[in-house]
């Protein structure tokens, strides 16, 4: 129980000294705050401002079968993760950032200062600038009158590290061309401000630096729809780009499979062009041979036998394309050369085997184009990247051999069975059979014709009809408040940085600082007795401050000591009480010359030695002689009635130190001291020695022998906790009476002054 109580007292302590060491330094605190404060309103005023737009995509998905259940969580999977993240790796792309630029201006930047702030005037400069040379330099423009403007360079280093300036008044709409550079300012509109600055960034660089600002989101893990956000200091621009990115990903998108369908086309067309010429000669070729042969028909055999050949011949025809189309592929796959544009238009059945595989090829070669704006060749995703862009280029390549070997067996078929059915044709009469082969070219012709006018439409429609599997959902809109700076908050974590640094430096200050402050900082090193507590005094050598102010706070506290002196006193002869510090400036004298004034006032006679006879100050506070005193008397030269002195303050008198000796120490040991001191016992009833400080020399130590009672004098935040030691040496000696008197202490700290109870608000402070 009772060591559960003394940890409570403990932590109690502990909080309360907490509380004080807030308190004690609370006017550094309230300065970290303020300035902290000052310096986060400052910077949150004058950060500029970010606003973010988000425009919202769909990605689309490849139309496939779908089974069952496992199936449309397969396509589920798909769709919100690989397909998802490969496009939004695209949206962030430097390819589709350019893209995107050439909507919307980043290149110009126009600046006027407004309530101490820079701000940036996106299609609101009332000028334009065009400029061949000199991008990235900051130009000042101060508008002189309506035709005139001052162009202003402060000084910049060149390429050459050579410094150079400029500063000309210039005509509106003239081209300026110096070494440095080349521009042409043109007004749009009166100017509103003074002055302004523009930079005009170099169109090939600002593709990196807009990129920056580009992130993609996707809505949630499976989902298709992406969030495309762009954020700028511009709130119009931010609106603006956010949008023309979004429109150029559909555009790309489009444009990607057009692209193959644009090349089936010429191709389809070359082959057009080439058969419209033989199907032009076979018909010429025909209609002769009927006119000089006068053979208008032909038999039922060369009939059939003319009809199979044609089929054999247009299905070879059709064949041998597709192997041209093979061919074509196959070189272009060998050579590795554009292989994210590879069109497999005209491959029909083929096609189909071939587009799963183009597809991952193309995504792959995609991602690494990606990955490579960011990493090395070396880097772990780019090696994985190369490694599946290899393993499905071996695939392709080996997929199209196959291919090839299949067309190739089934074009020897046909040539095989077109040679079968020649013989046949060569059994029948020379002019039936010429007439045949003529009739037989016109048909093959005509059916290739017709073939490529199918596929070419075919292909048209394709490509007229090509839409993108994406689209926009949310168009951008304009923010109307920036994502950041968070002012308030900014301002708010000043403050409490302030805060927390100013109570920092204060338990800093107070866990270095060794003085003593209070009256427990005392207590808990000795358990020498406390007397008193004096309250800060006003610095005044020629006044004793209890009789000026006898009902202030600080003549209450010397009555406090009275009485605790009393208590003290060992019977009714006169009392001998000797006052010491470890140090000068603790306040010795002056609790000396206060306490004989306040035991005066009680009708006690009273006498004060100074004793401290190498840096005498007694004398000086009553504004006495100091010719003679103790040193005169102790040295034999004067007697005891010749040094006492009267003062303006009934029952006190002062014996003063007297001339400084040689040998101060000595005459307080000699046997004529202890005599003085019985002498002055049988005249006064309060006797108070002055003596040296005890830290300096041993004079102090000899005196408190002869006394009744001993004071140490501890100064509040000038007195070292170190000094408590002397204290604690001299309690264990034959002392009689040793007490602590701690002076000049702050009267908020205990609220009261001097700890007895009393409010200070009740006595009659002292203003002089």
């Amino acid at each position: 129980m009772n060591t559960d109580n003394m940890h409570i007292d403990e932590d109690e302590i502990d909080i309360k000294e907490i509380f004080r060491t807030v308190y004690r330094y609370r006017a550094m605190i309230l300065l970290f705050v303020v300035l902290f404060a000052f310096v986060s309103s400052y910077y949150a005023y004058f950060k500029p401002n970010v606003y973010q737009a988000s425009a919202t995509v769909e990605v689309g998905l490849d139309q496939r079968s779908y089974g069952g259940t496992q199936d449309v969580l397969a396509m589920a999977m798909n769709s919100g993760t690989m397909n998802a993240d490969t496009e939004m790796d695209i949206i962030q792309s430097r390819f589709l950032t350019e893209k995107a630029l050439k909507y919307v201006d980043f290149a110009h930047r126009y600046y006027t200062t407004r309530r101490f702030r820079e701000i940036e005037l996106y299609k609101a400069s009332p000028f334009q600038v065009g400029m061949l040379k000199g991008y990235g330099i900051s130009f000042d423009l101060i508008p002189v009158d309506d035709k005139h403007y001052r162009l202003v360079v402060e000084e910049v280093e060149d390429e050459n590290e050579n410094i150079w300036s400029y500063d000309e008044v210039l005509p509106y709409s003239e081209e300026i061309v110096t070494e440095h550079f080349h521009l042409n300012v043109v007004k749009t509109k009166e100017p509103d401000d003074e002055a302004y600055r523009f930079v005009i960034i170099d169109p090939e660089t600002i593709g990196s630096f807009v990129r920056s600002g580009v992130s993609v989101s996707q809505k949630s893990k499976y989902s298709s729809m992406l969030e495309i956000s762009y954020a700028d200091n511009v709130a119009l621009r931010a609106q603006e780009f956010a949008n023309a990115l979004a429109e150029a990903y559909i555009q790309q998108n489009i444009e990607k499979k057009t692209e193959e369908a644009t090349r089936a086309l010429t191709f389809v067309d070359e082959q057009l062009k080439f058969i419209t010429e033989n199907l032009k000669s076979s018909a010429i070729k025909l209609e002769e041979f009927k006119k000089t042969s006068n053979t208008v028909s032909l038999s039922a055999k060369a009939e059939n036998i003319i009809r199979q050949m044609s089929e054999y011949e247009t299905k070879l025809a059709e064949i041998t394309i597709e192997q041209g189309l093979l061919d074509t592929l196959y070189k272009q796959v060998q050579s590795g050369e554009n292989l994210e544009s590879i069109a497999i238009a005209g491959l029909d059945k083929e096609g189909s085997s071939l587009s799963g595989i183009i597809k991952e090829l193309q995504a792959a070669i995609i991602e690494k184009k990606i990955l490579r704006a960011e990493y090395t060749e070396m880097a772990s995703s780019v090696i994985k990247v190369n490694k599946t862009i290899a393993q499905l280029k071996t695939v392709l390549i080996s997929t199209i051999k196959n291919l090839r070997k299949s067309i190739k067996e089934r074009k020897a078929l046909l040539e095989h069975s077109i040679s079968e059915q020649q013989k046949l044709l060569n059994t029948l009469p020379a002019d039936e059979r010429m007439y045949g082969q003529l009739q037989r070219k016109f048909v093959v012709n005509e059916k290739i014709y017709s073939y490529l006018l199918e596929k070419r439409s075919e292909t048209a429609i394709i490509k007229a009809s090509t839409v993108s599997k994406n689209r926009i959902i949310d168009k951008a809109l304009y923010p109307e408040s920036p994502i950041k700076p968070k002012r308030k908050l900014i301002v708010l974590v000043g403050l409490i940085m302030g805060l927390i640094l100013g109570i920092a430096v204060a338990f800093l200050r107070e866990f270095f600082d060794d003085r003593i402050k209070e009256e427990e900082d005392v207590t808990k090193v000795t358990e020498v007795p406390i007397l008193g507590l004096i309250p800060h005094i006003k610095e005044d050598n020629e006044k004793v401050r209890v009789f000026l102010s006898p009902k202030s706070a600080l003549a209450e506290s010397f009555r406090n000591i009275r009485t605790n002196l009393q208590f003290m006193a060992r019977d009714k002869n006169a009392h001998v009480i000797a006052i010491t510090s470890t140090i000068g400036g603790e306040g010795k004298t002056t609790t000396c010359i206060n306490l004989g004034g306040i035991m005066s006032m009680a009708d006690k006679k009273t006498v004060i030695l100074n004793l401290d006879m190498r840096k005498p100050t007694l004398h000086q506070k009553f504004g006495l002689q100091n010719t003679k005193g103790m040193s005169t008397l102790l040295s034999g030269h004067t007697a005891l009635g010749e040094v006492i002195q009267n003062t303006e303050y009934e029952n006190l008198d002062i014996i003063t130190s007297g001339p400084v000796p040689p040998n101060p120490s000595e005459l307080i040991q000699s046997p004529l001291m202890e005599k003085v001191l019985e002498k002055l016992r049988e005249v006064y009833d309060v006797i108070i020695l002055d003596t040296p400080p005890i830290g300096l020399v041993t004079d102090a130590r000899t005196l408190m022998h002869f006394a009744d009672t001993s004071m140490y004098v501890l100064r509040a935040d000038y007195s070292k906790k170190g000094f408590l030691k002397s204290v604690e040496k001299l309690s264990k000696e034959e002392i009689n009476g040793l007490g602590i008197l701690l002076n000049d202490v702050k009267t908020a700290r205990n609220g009261y002054g001097y700890g007895y109870g009393y409010g200070y608000g009740y006595y009659e402070e002292d203003s002089k």
